[in-house]
This record gives C-alpha cells, structure tokens and sequence, in this order.
C-alpha cells in the first residue's frame, strides 16, 4: 500500500539525474539483438577500414648541427664587433632548424629521389600505392620539370604485348579537364612528346606489368617538396644541445627512412654550396690573372729571342757590374709593387662598385696585407650568413636589417683600408723608382745590345715568377673545396618507428563502443521524442499523483462484446490487478465514504471497463455494490453487461421532480453477474446531459443509494471533453482517472494535475491500463511475464459507434485504433 499511496516522496528521495541507468539497463537487456547486430556491424565496417585503409609509418632520426662559426675572430689589429655587442651573430641553431625544414631543401630532396611521381595500381576496392615496385617508371626532362605548374596523370594499361597510354595535359583555365592524349607503345622505353614537355617511360627491370591500370601523376617538384616540407617534424633534442630529431610519418616505409637520408644530404649540399661560394669566386679570379701572365710571359720570351736573332746574339757576358745588378733589383722590387698596386686597384674597382654590395669579394688572390684579407674574409662570411637567412626569413626581419647594417660598415672599412694601402704603395713605389734612376744612369754606360738583353731577361724571370705564385694559389683554393666539411652530421640512422595510423586496436574498441551506443542512442532518442505514455515511468514523470494499479491487457472473452474479466472462482493475472485496485480503494476511503468516481481524460482509455471489473470484485468480496451509468452521452453499461434494452436508468428518475425511492429501485437491474451487483445504467439520452446532472435529484439519489450499498461506482463522462464529471464531485468522495499505456497522451495530464491543484475533483487517483505484456518492456518491468492481449485493439472492450443526434464528445480520437470504453 505504501507503494502507492507514497509514491510522490519516493519519487522526490529518487537522485536526480538526466539519465535514468535503470532504464537505459532495460533498454539493453528488452533490446540485446539489436545491440548485438549493431555491434557486428560496427565491428565488421571497422575491418573492412582496416583492411584497405593505407596505413601510416613513422620513421625518426637524430642529427647533429654543427656550428662552425661558434669562435671569436679578430681582422688584425681589429676586435670582433660581435664580442663587444655592437654586432650580432644570428646564424643560430634555430635558423638552421627553419632552413633545414624549408621548402626549398625539400623540393631538393624531393628532385633527387624522384618523388614527384606518385604511382598508383587499381584494386578492387580501392588503389593500392606503389614505390620502387612500379612496374613502369615515368619521368619528365629535368628542364621541362622546373616549369611544370600543374599535375599530368598518365595512366598506363597493357595492351597485347604492348602499352596502352593516355595522358592528361591540364590546362590553366580548367584544371580539373585537360586536353587526353593517347598512345600505343609496342615496348618501353619510350618518349612521348607533349606540350609540357617529353616524357619518358621505362620499365622497372624484375617487375612484371599486372593486368590492372597503373596510374602516375607527375606533380610541380615545388609542390611535392611543399608537402614533404609541412610533414617533416623537427624538434630539439634538449636546449643545450645543437642536436634536431627529424621524425616523418609517410604511407610507404622505405621511403620514410630514404627522404630523412636525403633531406641531411640536400642540406649539406646546400650549406656547402654557400661555403664554396668564396673559393669558386677566387677561382675565377686566379684563372683570369693566370691566362693574363701566361700571354705577357709568351711575349717576352717571343721579343727575346727575336731580339737575338735580329743582333746575332749567342751569349751573354758574364760579367756584369755591381750597378747593373742593383739597377735589376729595383727593378724587380718595381715589379712587385707595380704588381701589388694593381691587385690592389682591382679590389678597389670591384668594392667601388655600388652592384657589387653584398655580392662575395675574391679572397687570397695575393694582395700582400693580412689584415685586409682578414675584414674580406669575414665580410663573405657575413654575406653568406645573410643569403642563408633570406630563406626563411624577410629581408624586413630584425635579425635580417641587422646584418645588412653589418655588412654595410665592413664594406666601408675595406673600402678606406684599401684606399690607405694604396697610398702606402704609390709611396714605396715613388722610392723605388728614384734608385732605379740612380743605377739606370750607371747602366746605360753598358753596351746597349747586353742591356736590352738584360732588361729582357729580367722581365722573364718576373712573369715567370709571378705565374708559379698564382699556379700554387689556385692548387690552395683547389684544396680548400676539396676540403669542406658537412654542416649537419647523422648521430642515429633513420629507424622505423611503428604504424601510426590507422591504429587497429583503438579503431576495433571505437567500432565495439558505437555498436553499443547508436542503438542505445536511437531508443533513448525515441524515448525522449514519444508523446504518449507506455508504462510507471511515464507516468511517474508527469504527475505526482499516486498510481493505485496496473492493468494489462485481458484475454477476449467468449462474447466478445462484454469485457466483465473478474470472475467467481477463477485466479488468473486481471483477478489478482482488480483485487490489488480494491485493497487500495479500501485504504483510500475513510469511514462513512462510500461513492467512487472512475473517469479519464479522454475516449478510449478503458474507464468504463476498470469500473465495471472493480464493482465485480468488490461484489465478489461479499460487498453489496452499484454501479451507475453517468456517461449519459455514450452509455456502455447494458451493452457490456448484456442486459436487455429499456428506458430503465438514471435518467429516467433525474427527470422527476421529488422521486421516491421506490421510483429510484425501479431503474435498477439486480444481481447481474454477481448476487452482491447491481447496476443502474444511463438509460435514455437526454437533449440536455449537462444540466440534467446538477439537479438536486441526483444529490437525493446517491444519499438514498449510501443507505442500501456499501459501494456506489460512477461511470462518468471524460472530462477532456465535457465538464459533467467536475459537476458530479459534489456527490463524489474518491475519484479514479484512467490513462492507458501507449494511448493517452502525456500533454493531456496536464488536465489532471490541473484538476488536482485547483480542487475539482475529491482524492484523485491514477489507474495505469492497457499494458500490453507481450511487449518485453512491460514484462521486464513489472515481473508478469508473458500474457495474452485481449485482441485486436479496437475490440477489447467493443466500441462506442457514433454519439446519437443529442450530443457527443467530439473527433478527439478521429482516425485512430485503440481500446476504447
């Protein structure tokens, strides 16, 4: 009885949640197949992903940047501005790390492994990738290739013994439709000739061409190298170190480990480039000097021995005098100077020029001052590290305006120095020249023929000499290319670090969790989305008034039209429900109350019949018990109990002024069904149903019926529709509203709360009817197990028809199947 009667401060100790767990339990254990199916489905679409997803490695290697510009230096005499803070060094490791990544050093990388041709073999789901196991490679030529703007597929069918190919010329207005070229090669290889250049096939020698469709895109190298540029991670190995981890995640593991390889090396490459800028530029210069002295040494040694032949000269005297041998070191020393003011001059020009700012100088070409090959030295060096950081900088950037600023002031300090050495030579040079006069004059005394000769000989040996000093200059410069050292250094060799994606298990867990939550979505959804009642639940959640029963569904009785499913003597589910309903009725009434009202908010929830079953088992519990028919607008009492038609019922007396009593017995037909029963039906249907019960005859009828029975039940109208049964409450001491399972509507409660609150009707109470226990909901929930259903809705408790020309409730239920009253 406490299930019922304090059903609403259960409720209100229940934890509040939005979910409901032991309904979302029910839920899978009413519905177990459906979770089963989902689950194998689920299960099975995540293996056929697997299956033919590509999957994704991950290949890591450990690399060392060196830093070779880590040491102080000094031009001379001169500080390095760098230790004193006036200048900054910025070639750091991170700028190392940025070109390392760069897009350019990828498109190098990318251009020496090929990868700009991506291959693809059709399969029967989807394509299948391919490496070095293509069986035709495809190329363009390498000029052609740097002014590739778009994607030219080329697919590759076997034909015969030959080679079906077509390829697709993309255009720049229409990218996606292209000009189709097609060709029939008997063999491979072969060239094919096309606007964006000739392409050249070849088979890869071991591989046999399958007979399914090979597909190659040859991509803009930029673009691939822009790809391999964004899926290249490059992180530190600590702060303290200049040690990068390079990691890459590609869908063909060999080509992983190969590109980490071959990115170091393009990076070498590209760092070694810059280093040999200055060696290369000196180079040139030796070279030009080199072939200068190489035609002025030829055409001393052509005057010579023309001068010989002409004077029939032969040998020289031997004794040449002390001036002489003076007059020929000056002029010597004249040589050089003169030699050391040009080389001078030569820089000079070249500084001077306003073009050739940040352009590298020639180094070491024999000027005779080491600290201006020292400041030339370190301002290619700064040149260098400039070029480097436009790479992966703007020349706007801090770091970039800085050095332009630097290498600015080291221009104008070898621009002045160069201009001071210049002067001291014209000096040395002025000097020179005054004691060569001297001896010249004492020379002249000589015999002219040995002067000439002399004069030759000396201009010779100077060439001669100056030609071996350059030769071994350019050997120098030979050994300093030969020599250059790799800027980044591999510590660890790319290693295959797993399959990152797809990840097998987590995707099966996934695929197992969705099996078991989309269908439990899909019933919780459905849930929240129905607007009518299916069981407590529901209910419970609309209304706070107390549920006193639960009914299920009857079987179909024999007659069929009649739905009386209490009995004498017989024990079956509807017995022990009616009896439960009337333990609580008597718990519910007080001492003296005797009337019961059993009403509903619309047609069709079974009113009538739980009023009828509950007079029967109140009469088979010794009770004597009437039950009157006030639904006077759609009487169901003579047709459900089988009585016979006649103008006998409660209308028949409501009409009278002062009725007797005996006037009232005569309405009544006597132990139907049940010696203890009685039943006053609604008898003729009046022209006015709604006045006719708020005479003070009706008052005077239930206080006699009080004296006589110890029940008097009340069939009364819906009151959705019509406001009767609110009249009917002065009479009324409990009222029951009947809502029925998987009909009533859950707005339609709001009526009865309504009707709570506000009073209108006495000790309102809840009867649940309709529950279909073949449904494994309802089993499940109440513990019935499985029953019978009546029959066919709509017949269960035979049917209305339509309302008679004096009234009716209305289409409420127009169109629909259901059990009905």
């Amino acid at each position: 009885m406490a299930e019922y009667i304090d059903n609403e401060k259960i409720k209100e100790n229940e934890e509040e949640s939005s979910f409901d767990f032991r309904k979302i339990w029910s839920m899978v254990i009413l519905n177990w197949y459906w979770f089963i199916v989902s689950t194998l489905i689920c299960v099975a679409l995540a293996y056929v992903y697997l299956r033919y997803q590509r999957p994704v490695y991950a290949a890591e290697t450990k690399v060392l940047i060196k830093d070779n510009d880590s040491r102080p230096r000094r031009y001379g005499n001169n500080f390095d501005l760098s230790e004193m803070g006036i200048m900054s060094n910025s070639n750091g490791f991170d700028n190392e790390l940025e070109i390392l990544g760069s897009a350019a050093i990828a498109t190098k990388a990318v251009t020496a492994m090929k990868l700009y041709v991506t291959y693809n073999i059709s399969g029967r789901v989807t394509d299948i990738e391919l490496y070095k196991e293509t069986p035709v490679v495809v190329d363009l030529e390498e000029n052609h290739l740097a002014q590739l703007e778009l994607p030219v597929p080329v697919k590759i069918q076997r034909k015969g013994n030959g080679y079906h190919v077509e390829i697709t010329l993309p255009s720049k207005e229409n990218p996606k439709e292209g000009e189709i070229l097609e060709r029939d090669l008997s063999k491979l290889p072969a060239t094919i000739n096309t606007k964006v250049g000739p392409i050249m096939l070849a088979e890869n020698p071991g591989i046999k061409m399958p007979d399914r469709d090979l597909t190659a895109v040859i991509y803009p190298p930029i673009t691939m190298g822009r790809f391999y540029a964004r899926s290249l991670e490059i992180n530190r190995s600590s702060k303290m170190t200049t040690v990068a981890i390079l990691s890459l995640k590609d869908t063909k593991r060999e080509r992983a480990l190969e590109y980490l390889s071959q990115i170091i090396k393009s990076y070498n490459d590209d760092a070694n480039e810059d280093k040999n800028e200055v060696a290369n530029k000196t180079k040139a210069f030796i070279d030009e000097r080199i072939d200068m002295i190489r035609h002025e040494l030829d055409s001393t040694e052509y005057s010579l021995e023309r001068y010989k032949r002409e004077n029939e000269i032969i040998n020289l005297p031997t004794n040449a005098n002390q001036s002489l041998a003076q007059s020929t070191e000056m002029q010597k020393r004249q040589v050089e100077i003169q030699t050391q003011i040009s080389l001078v001059n030569l820089l000079a020009d070249f500084v001077g020029n306003p073009a050739n700012c940040y352009e590298i100088i020639p180094a070491n070409i024999g000027v005779d001052n080491q600290a201006i090959n020292n400041v030339i030295s370190e301002y290619n060096d700064k040149v260098l590290t400039r070029r480097r950081l436009l790479r992966s900088a703007s020349e706007q950037s801090p770091s970039i305006l800085q050095m332009t600023d630097d290498i600015r002031s080291i221009w104008d300090a070898i621009q002045q120095q160069l201009a001071g050495i210049s002067n001291d030579l014209r000096v040395q040079k002025k000097s020179i020249d005054d004691q060569y006069a001297l001896y010249s004059g004492k020379v002249n005394r000589t015999p002219s023929s040995e002067r000439v000769l002399n004069g030759i000989g000396r201009q010779q040996e100077i060439k001669a000499g100056l030609y071996l000093t350059l030769l071994q200059k350019r050997e120098e410069n030979y050994i300093s290319l030969a020599s250059t050292a790799a800027k980044a250094r591999i510590i660890d060799e790319p290693q295959f670090g797993g399959i990152v994606s797809p990840k097998s298990r987590i995707i099966m867990l996934l695929a197992l969790i969705l099996g078991l939550a989309a269908p439990l979505a899909i019933f919780y959804f459905l849930e929240l989305i129905r607007f009518r009642i299916e069981g407590r639940e529901d209910v419970e959640k609309v209304t706070n008034i107390p549920i006193v029963a639960d009914i299920p569904l009857s079987d179909i009785l024999d007659d069929g039209d009649r739905a009386i499913v209490v009995r004498e003597n017989s024990n079956n589910i509807m017995e022990e429900v009616f009896r439960g309903l009337r333990t609580n009725l008597r718990f519910l009434l007080s001492p003296g109350e005797k009337v019961v009202c059993v009403t509903s908010t619309v047609p069709g929830e079974g009113k009538t019949f739980v009023a009828t079953n509950l007079a029967m088992s109140l009469a088979l519990l010794g009770k004597k018990v009437i039950i009157i028919g006030l639904d006077v607008r759609k009487p169901r009492l003579i047709q459900l109990f089988g009585l016979p038609a006649s103008k006998k019922g409660i209308t028949s007396y409501l009409v009278l002024d002062n009725p007797s009593l005996d006037v009232l017995k005569e309405q009544i037909y006597y132990g139907v069904g049940n010696k203890n029963l009685d039943v006053m039906p609604a008898g003729v249907i009046p022209p006015n149903p709604g006045e006719l019960i708020t005479r003070e005859t009706l008052d005077q009828a239930i206080e006699q019926l009080k004296d006589i029975y110890d029940y008097i039940i009340l069939d009364t109208p819906p009151v959705g529709l019509v406001s009767d049964t609110y009249e009917l409450a002065r009479v009324v001491d409990l009222t029951f509203f009947v809502c029925r399972s998987e009909y009533s509507a859950k707005a339609d409660f709001d009526i009865i709360n309504k009707a709570q609150a506000e009073g209108k009707l006495p000790k309102i109470n809840l009867v649940l009817n309709g529950l279909n226990l073949k449904n494994k909901k309802y089993g499940f929930y109440y513990g019935y197990g499985s029953y019978r259903a009546y029959a066919k809705y709509g017949t269960y408790y035979g049917t209305y028809g339509h309302y008679d020309s004096y009234g009716h409730y209305g289409d409420h239920n127009k169109g629909k199947t259901s059990l009905e009253d």
